[in-house]
């Protein structure tokens, strides 16, 4: 096969871990591989050449698959666009332009999965701090306080009493130009999550994580420790529920187990590989390869058939 990978950052050097372990199995398994850098994708209207890389017009037809890879923390509208214009010129796309434009904003995440049904904390979003004092009767502190944007575990905090969450939310809403999510704290949680990585329809590993000793955020990549974990049948259900609610083909999906049962915290269309291949054992990247080469084998004609003008906004 003929793979290419969309990346949000402009060199080789900066490459993700996991992506560059994806890289190096479908390479190891005969297949070709090409790195689309998004700072060099030029987007052409007008004209029939719909995509450029450094210049140069893009035919679909060169390659079997795209896997995309956003690794991009701000406001998702101009790179989902990106994805979005691959997938108008013929690219077959995994994971797709409205997958990734749910995931990477927290707000549309949480309405989706609470609109099917799907286990949350509970959030109220605000924006103007003016309103805080109302909001925050929903809540016992501390409460952690998330920006719309970010991965991870930036843009998230704790306020441990009212008077410390107006200051944070007056930061937040003026540095991000837009609105914040209010969440409680579950206290039963003692600093740790879960993350199920799915694809397709099946669950390839999951692991635990647990914050650092002053931490309350349990990502690897702030310093949490990871192990191995057991999800109940309905931890396993959520998690791969969500993923289809949100038009995911690969996510990371983090769960917290609370009194009331498992809640998402949040959809990952960029999860991260190293962390959970460490704490699982599971090689993800050739688990990842094996799943592109079962999609584009029952789904790879897709890509011949540009998407008709008409269906071309969701």
């Amino acid at each position: 096969m003929n793979i290419a990978i969309l990346t949000f950052v402009k060199s080789n050097k900066q490459l993700a871990v996991g992506t560059k372990s994806i890289i190096k199995e479908a390479k190891e398994r005969g297949h070709k591989v090409k790195v689309f850098f998004s700072p060099y994708v030029g987007l052409v209207f007008g004209n029939d050449k719909t995509l450029t890389y450094k210049g140069k017009a893009l035919d679909p037809n060169d390659y079997d698959v795209l896997l995309v890879r956003p690794g991009f923390t701000k406001d998702p509208s101009v790179n989902a666009s990106i994805i979005k214009q691959f997938q108008l010129a013929g690219f077959y796309v995994l994971n797709g332009y409205i997958g990734v434009f749910r995931a990477k904003n927290k707000i549309r995440t949480l309405q989706m999965l609470d609109h099917f049904g799907i286990p949350v904390p509970k959030t109220v979003v605000v924006e103007d701090p003016a309103i805080l004092e109302e909001a925050a009767r929903e809540f016992r502190f501390p409460v952690i306080i998330k920006s719309i944007y970010g991965t991870h575990g930036r843009g998230v905090f704790l306020a441990e009493s009212e008077r410390s969450l107006k200051p944070i939310v007056e930061y937040l809403t003026t540095a991000e130009h837009g609105p914040v999510s209010l969440q409680e704290y579950i206290k039963e949680a003692k600093g740790k999550d879960l993350r199920v990585f799915v694809v397709g329809k099946k669950v390839l590993a999951t692991m635990e994580r647990v914050a650092k000793s002053g931490e309350f955020r349990a990502n690897f990549h702030k310093g949490g420790s990871v192990g191995v974990a057991d999800l109940s049948p309905e931890e396993k259900k959520i998690a791969i529920k969500a993923t289809q609610v949100l038009n995911l083909d690969i996510a990371g999906v983090d769960i917290l187990r609370t009194n009331k049962g498992p809640k998402i915290i949040e959809v990952n269309s960029n999860p991260g590989l190293e962390g959970i291949s460490k704490a699982s054992g599971v090689n993800i990247a050739e688990k990842m390869v094996h799943f592109i080469e079962h999609r584009v084998e029952k789904f790879g004609t897709i890509r011949k058939r540009p998407l008709p003008r008409r269906k071309m906004i969701e």
